[in-house]
């Protein structure tokens, strides 16, 4: 019984790992995908968001709650793919993907 109770408190004791892949940002017209990545050395998250076409007239950016910034904001002119720059994401940065499309309709990707 000792022992599971350790393993119980070690287990606990141990960070949640952090999320990786791509997860759809669902706002009506916009087609926006929410990417985090192990990048560096020492592997550390990184986030970006990206559209491969089909989201003209939508504004995405990174929300970082860690300070309250946003980074990458840009509003989708066209119809193209469009890829916003890696921003890092690793301890102390609580981060997530939001998108609003040109009727206000507003959402976010997990935050992570």
């Amino acid at each position: 019984m000792a022992g599971l109770a350790s393993a119980a408190v070690l287990a606990m004791g141990i960070p949640a790992e952090a999320k990786q892949g791509t997860w759809n940002v669902p706002v009506s017209g916009c087609k926006v995908k929410q990417q985090v990545q192990l990048q560096g050395s020492p592997a550390h998250d990184h986030m970006r968001w990206y559209t491969t076409g089909g989201s003209k007239g939508c504004e995405a950016w990174i929300k970082d709650w860690k300070d309250g910034s946003t980074k990458g904001t840009y509003l989708l002119t066209n119809n193209d793919s469009h890829y916003s720059k890696w921003y890092y994401n690793g301890p102390g940065h609580k981060m997530q993907v939001c998108v609003n499309n040109s009727s206000g309709q507003m959402d976010c990707g997990p935050t992570n």
